[in-house]
């Protein structure tokens, strides 16, 4: 389990400050590890430790932990106590016979052993496990504890339903509570057995921060040895049965049957509680929140850890699972829960076909109310009790898991599909679900995408062609190298859309296409954009009319399509569709593609075999409710990610119309409530922060990305983008530290999904934070892995990842300004053609520092004038605040120290009023540096100090990441500025400067130089 050191050090202060502290927590929140550590911190600072530890075994006997507190005692204490109290020590550790001494003894010896002890040292009693105590010894110790503050220190963990830290300490003892792991505690404890940043976030949610439960599922699933990938939905609750077990152990059989119906409840409530359970209901949820594993509100019972759920139902056992079943159905009021609990109280293998419409109309009703995921479960259970088959519910199922995120359950939905007798159609639907749930890891879905690809030809419709070619894209978006292959799958995706005479796959298709065709800089995606937009519109008023809305209406959320536009899945006879296999109107009946009229389907997918005629016959009428309000299962599986708009708010941001992406979100906003799921919600979330980060908001791109970080980690969405999203709000609004902190982990989470787009978002973010940080090596490092993930990716557009203008800087900063001016006129161009203006004024600022480490102030002082009016006209504060550090840097290049001091004061003005860190985190002044090398450039300094340190030139070109040409040449002017003739004269000078400095500021070894500032 790992340190929780911010924890560990409010103990330990309040220890030192209090005497008393009692540690409260449920069992596996890691109460023994912040004694351990606080214990180790104490005999550190050279203090003696007592632990007095209790088991369950030892409950039974007499003043146990007396035990551990009377073999410690030193011989001098024990020299200083009488002969009844020595004889009493003796009688505990059973040295010697006889009656028990009585109460007041004890109480008397422990006290007098305590003061005594307190007069030679600071010692530290530690009691764990104080629940296992019996009552004489927590009386004879509490009679202690109360008098003996101030000759020894006292902690204690307790657990909320054991003795009070009162009882145990005595009054005025401090109580911290053990808070469960945050989302990064539990990760880094996670990715520490090597399990990827997806699969550690759903730990988390599992176990709602738990340090026990976390642990040991993480060591569960190293020890198995099981693959675990970004997308794994590996069952997590058998790798948790003992601390379960541990957690559960002290519950009564009457708690753990009330806590059985709360589990198997859909969402448990203390009045439905009682109504199954009867009056004990009360009492039992009582003792299980003292436990710490339910929280009761007046309207919910809430566990504190999913996983918990699950390990009671485990626990329980089948028969007592099926009974509280039966009870269940009997005490419900909804209707959908009664069919619920009457499917489940059937056995595993029995089959009830007259209960299936019930649970379709109950998933209906789920789907109506936003609730996705009771959607999906119930399409899942109402295939289990039609005995299989019924690929129209499991298609269905699998598209519900894809609007609430659960790829775990898509693919559960698929793989049944698969093994039953279902038509290619039918699968092909179901893996666009897949896909969709994967997010941004469906590039390690393959074999999914070409499966899809193949069924969709096998089924001989064209929409569902559309749609194969549509996730074809989107994965070879994501992943690097293969940009050419995307805009082609997106092509065919219009072509086939075209076919079908589906404006909404066309819709989608076009976005794609231009998505990619943005990132590669071709000026086309603008009019393919409004292509997209136009049949958006087409495909919206055609849902309109088709469900009696005038045009202008409400929008619907999701957009809905006709069976027909679906590829077909109408529940209703006269549609051609079986239930039984899912295979739409007779391929010969259908709009069959003819040779040349469109890209043929298997340009970049095996050659599609065709199902052969299964058939399991079923009812031949599914319920219509059951198929209302579906999400479409061919082109908007992933709505939002795919609607035209929010690609037009992601191109508004990046030509710098803020205004106008804030309109398009407007419109979004309506598509993302309760009828959608979560899933489409992350993503427009994304969208959010970055136009308020952009526009300076700091405080509510922060408020929004906690609330996209929190959303994609309970539906188990792909994390790089969120974290990404965290980063960028953290950089608008809170800390540089917190900022590098989110970038990394959005980097491990992209590339752990082969995500090599939002790999290179963050790392742009990352090395930017290090650049602000003054790290010009760690930026390089960032920047110039940026620069080449672009060009694999053919990004052309320099909007898309505006990584040049920092590159430019730290390779200023580098001393490499030769490198820097090419980076700058290579940007240029493209962004000069692409009318791109916060990239050119950025790269403005970039060129101005560049001409300054030439010495040409004049150009420089012009060109940030004008990169400060570009910003100031497009309203982007921070950005302002930048150009005036820029500023503030030449200026004190200039030797202009009062102007420097006005500029960065002007600047520490914008990015204080944003709430915003200063992205430049030191003074301009170099107040600390030695005299000797105040001539120095700030890239020259570090250089020098480097040649200091022993480092050869070739070591210097490396650490610095400019060439070995480079560092020569600026050897040679640090020796022309220096007057030295020699590296010997040269290192002799630094450590005599640095020498002298140390003796000013009264430092003490000529190593403690001051840090090297980044040119700005």
């Amino acid at each position: 389990m790992t340190t929780r050191r911010p924890l560990v050090d409010q103990v330990g202060g309040q220890l030192r400050r209090a005497g008393a502290v009692a540690v409260v927590g449920p069992t596996g929140f890691g109460k023994s590890q912040v004694l351990d550590d606080v214990c180790s911190a104490w005999q550190a600072a050279g203090d003696p430790v007592v632990r007095l530890s209790s088991a369950r075994t030892d409950a039974q006997i007499a003043y146990a932990p007396l035990m551990d507190l009377f073999s410690a005692c030193p011989a001098e204490v024990r020299g200083e106590l009488s002969d009844l109290q020595r004889s009493a020590m003796d009688w505990v550790l059973r040295r010697v016979g006889g009656p028990e001494p009585d109460t007041t003894t004890f109480r008397v010896t422990v006290l007098s052993c305590l003061h005594a002890w307190g007069r030679r040292a600071r010692p530290l009693l530690a009691a764990d496990d104080v629940q296992w105590w019996g009552p004489g010894s927590l009386d004879v110790f509490g009679f202690a504890a109360r008098r003996s503050r101030g000759s020894v220190s006292l902690l204690a963990a307790l657990r909320p339903d054991g003795p009070s830290p009162h009882d145990v300490l005595g009054g005025g003892a401090v109580e911290i509570g053990i808070p469960p792991l945050g989302p990064q505690e539990s990760i880094a404890v996670v990715r520490s057995f090597g399990i990827p940043l997806r699969a550690a976030a759903r730990i988390h949610t599992a176990t709602g921060g738990s340090p026990r439960l976390v642990s040991d599922i993480a060591a569960g699933l190293a020890r198995a040895g099981i693959p675990i990938d970004a997308l794994d939905a590996t069952p997590l609750a058998p790798y948790a049965r003992h601390a379960m077990r541990a957690r559960l152990a002290d519950l009564a059989e009457p708690v753990r049957r009330v806590l059985l119906l709360a589990a198997l409840a859909a969402e448990p409530t203390p009045a439905g509680v009682r109504r199954a359970a009867g009056s004990s209901a009360e009492a039992a949820l009582a003792a299980a929140e003292a436990a710490g594993v339910v929280r009761v509100t007046a309207g919910a019972v809430v566990f504190t850890a999913p996983v918990l759920r699950e390990g009671i139902v485990a626990e329980a056992g089948g028969e007592a699972v099926r009974r509280a079943h039966r009870v269940l159905a009997a005490a419900s009021l909804a209707a959908d829960d009664r069919a619920w609990h009457a499917a489940c109280a059937l056995g595993a293998t029995e089959t009830a076909p007259e209960l299936v419409p019930g649970l379709a109309e109950a998933a209906a009703s789920a789907r109506g109310r936003g609730d996705h995921i009771r959607a999906a479960e119930f399409g899942l259970l109402a295939v289990d009790r039609a005995g299989g088959g019924r690929p129209d519910l499991l298609v269905t199922a699998a598209r519900d898991a894809e609007a609430a995120g659960r790829f775990d359950l898509a693919r559960t939905a698929l793989d049944r599909l698969i093994r039953t007798r279902a038509g290619p159609a039918a699968r092909a639907r179901a893996g666009f679900a897949v896909l969709d749930a994967a997010g941004r890891g469906a590039a390690l879905l393959a074999d999914v995408a070409a499966q899809a690809l193949a069924d969709a030809t096998a089924a001989a419709e064209p929409a569902l062609v559309s749609a194969a070619h549509l996730r074809l894209a989107w994965s070879a978006h994501l992943d690097r190298g293969y940009p050419a292959d995307a805009l082609i799958h997106a092509e065919h995706a219009v072509a086939w859309a075209e076919r079908a005479g589906d404006p909404a796959g066309r819709a989608a298709a076009l976005t794609m296409a231009a998505r990619i065709q943005q990132g590669r800089g071709t000026p086309d995606h603008v009019d393919t954009l409004r292509r997209a937009l136009e049949a958006g519109a087409a495909a919206e008023a055609g849902a309109d009319a088709a469900a009696g809305r005038d045009p202008g209406g409400r929008r619907p959320a999701p957009r809905r399509r006709t069976p027909e536009q679906d590829g077909g899945v109408d529940p209703e006879p006269h549609a051609g569709i079986d239930p039984g296999t899912g295979h739409g109107p007779n391929p010969g009946q259908a709009a069959a593609p003819t040779p040349g009229s469109a890209p043929a389907p298997t340009d970049h997918a095996p050659e599609p075999t065709r199902a052969s005629p299964e058939h399991a016959h079923a009812p031949a009428h599914a319920p219509t409710a059951a198929r209302e309000h579906a999400p479409d299962p061919t082109t908007a599986g992933a709505r939002i990610i795919h609607d035209p708009r929010r690609v037009a708010v992601c191109f508004a941001l990046l030509e710098d119309r803020p205004a106008e992406a804030e309109r398009l979100l407007a419109e979004l906003r309506p598509l993302v409530g309760d009828g959608n799921g979560p899933a489409d919600l992350v993503r427009l979330l994304g969208s959010a922060v970055q136009l308020h980060a952009h526009t300076g908001d700091g405080r509510t791109a922060r408020e929004e990305a906690a609330r996209l970080v929190a959303l994609a980690r309970d539906v188990g969405a792909s994390p790089g983008p969120p974290w990404y999203a965290a980063a960028t709000a953290e950089l608008a609004g809170g800390t540089l530290e917190q900022a590098l902190g989110y970038a990394e982990l959005g980097l491990a989470a992209s590339e752990e999904e082969t995500d090599s787009v939002f790999a290179a978002h963050c790392l742009h973010l990352s090395g930017a934070v290090r650049l602000f940080r003054r790290d010009t090596a760690g930026a390089l490092a960032d920047l110039l892995r940026v620069r080449d993930l672009t060009r694999e990716l053919c990004i052309g557009d320099p909007a898309a990842i505006p990584y040049h203008a920092d590159l430019a800087e730290a390779l200023v900063a580098a001393g490499d300004v030769e490198a820097a001016t090419l980076t700058v006129a290579e940007a240029r161009g493209r962004a000069e053609e692409l009318a791109r203006r916060s990239v050119l004024a950025a790269l403005d600022r970039a060129e101005a520092l560049c001409h300054a480490a030439a010495g040409r102030f004049p150009p420089a002082e012009e060109l940030l004038t004008t990169a400060l009016a570009t910003f100031e006209r497009l309203a982007y504060p921070l950005e302002c605040g930048r150009v005036l550090l820029a500023r503030s840097a030449v200026e004190h290049r200039r030797r202009r120290p009062a102007r420097a001091r006005e500029s960065y004061a002007a600047a520490e003005a914008v990015f204080r009023a944003a709430g915003a860190p200063l992205w430049a985190p030191a003074r301009p002044e170099r107040a600390g540096a030695p005299a000797g090398l105040a001539g120095l450039t700030e890239a020259e300094q570090r250089i020098a100090d480097l040649v200091a340190d022993g480092r050869g030139n070739r070591d210097i070109a490396n650490s610095l990441y400019v060439s070995v040409k480079t560092v020569e040449a600026m050897l040679t002017r640090i020796y022309r500025k220096l007057g030295v003739r020699s590296r010997v004269q040269l290192v002799a000078l630094v450590h005599r400067e640095l020498t002298e400095l140390g003796h000013r500021d009264g430092r003490r070894s000529p190593n403690d130089r001051p840090p090297s500032s980044v040119s700005r």
